[in-house]
């Protein structure tokens, strides 16, 4: 794995992940999804797809997102998600987690801070998502920047995206 990471720092490095950016790919780092690089691929987005997009500057949440590095030291650095919500879907909050149409999604309860020990405001509210909107939650790791904090997201920004080459760091 020390390898792979080597690599990966010196793709970093020569500016290949700029490139690969520009070219539809997309390369993840956090723990939010499996570490790799994902390809946007054509075709409306649907429930379960893994799905890439950036916050949005009117979001509540994104001067938080930039001060906080939630986002990348560099700015706006796209987000990798699935798509949980759709239009016309009931979103629950309870102290369990997110419910979508009843059902619980698994490890969405929310934090009330980040691993820093700052507050994290949580900006998702229970309601029925409205039309253009989506809800993109990781149920892959319950510690997850997603949409339990910074809410709905604005379907048009939203892409979909398959695992290319994905591997485990560590343990």
């Amino acid at each position: 794995m020390k390898k792979m990471l080597l690599i990966l720092f010196f793709l970093h490095a020569l500016g290949i992940i700029y490139l690969l950016h520009e070219l539809g790919f997309r390369c993840n780092f956090t723990d939010s999804m499996p570490h790799g690089i994902y390809q946007i691929v054509p075709g409306k987005p649907d429930r379960h797809d893994l799905v890439t997009f950036s916050l949005a500057e009117d979001n509540p949440y994104f001067q938080i997102s930039l001060e906080r590095h939630y986002l990348g030291l560099n700015g706006n650095r796209p987000l990798l998600k699935t798509l949980a919500g759709l239009p016309g879907d009931s979103v629950e909050i309870s102290a369990e987690g997110v419910r979508v149409n009843s059902k619980l999604l698994p490890r969405t309860k929310a934090k009330t801070c980040d691993r820093h020990g700052r507050q994290l405001p949580i900006f998702l509210k229970s309601t029925v998502i409205p039309s253009a909107k989506g809800l993109a939650l990781s149920t892959y790791t319950e510690n997850s920047f997603d949409g339990r904090y910074f809410g709905l997201v604005d379907m048009d920004q939203v892409r979909r995206v398959i695992p290319i080459l994905t591997f485990k760091i560590g343990g």
